[in-house]
């Protein structure tokens, strides 16, 4: 195989995942009988479905970085590389961090309570913030225009992945999830 070619495969495999996640979601959004996110349960297609595409959005894309990095002007990046690496630690940190106190099983779309302490108590979303400060690290890090095509997909993803959440939260709590709704801002 070229190796000039491994970036254009990369990236074509990580935005044809988020494009069909996209997709689906968007069919999700627009019809009554069709749930893909949150999944319906956690033996579904739609479960495996997401995570086998999200895995082959992020682990190309995760690749694509590496190969696109230039050491080369290394030196004349360094601001840009600390303040990314800041951002990424921070944003994708607190990301995981928040995620784990909520429960992988509860982020990934099992019932297990609805989250109203803590950071969800300033934003029904934190995750999604918190995760976006880290896309923006990234994309200072990586300096790459392909790489920061696909961070905005997927900071688009999280863009709309609450309008996805907020019906199937509203189902599984009901008038809790309306009154914290009616609270807490979606994002910030």
């Amino acid at each position: 195989m070229n190796v000039d070619a491994l970036p254009k495969i990369l990236f074509a495999l990580s935005l044809g995942s988020v494009c069909i996640i996209m997709f689906l979601s968007l069919i999700a959004a627009r019809t009554d009988n069709f749930q893909f996110w949150p999944p319906p349960s956690k033996e579904s297609w739609q479960h495996k479905s997401f995570l086998i595409l999200f895995r082959c959005f992020v682990y190309p894309l995760i690749l694509l970085s590496l190969l696109e990095f230039d050491i080369s002007n290394i030196a004349t990046r360094y601001p840009a590389i600390a303040v990314g690496a800041v951002l990424f630690c921070l944003g994708f940190g607190f990301a995981v961090r928040i995620t784990m106190q909520m429960g992988w099983r509860n982020a990934f779309g099992e019932k297990r309570g609805l989250m109203k302490d803590g950071c969800f108590s300033k934003s029904r979303n934190p995750v999604y913030v918190t995760a976006w400060v880290g896309l923006l690290g990234w994309a200072l890090i990586a300096n790459s225009i392909l790489v920061s095509i696909l961070l905005g997909f997927w900071a688009v993803l999280y863009l709309f992945a609450p309008i996805l959440e907020e019906p199937w939260l509203d189902q599984m709590y009901g008038d809790e999830f309306r009154a914290y709704k009616n609270k807490i801002p979606r994002f910030f």
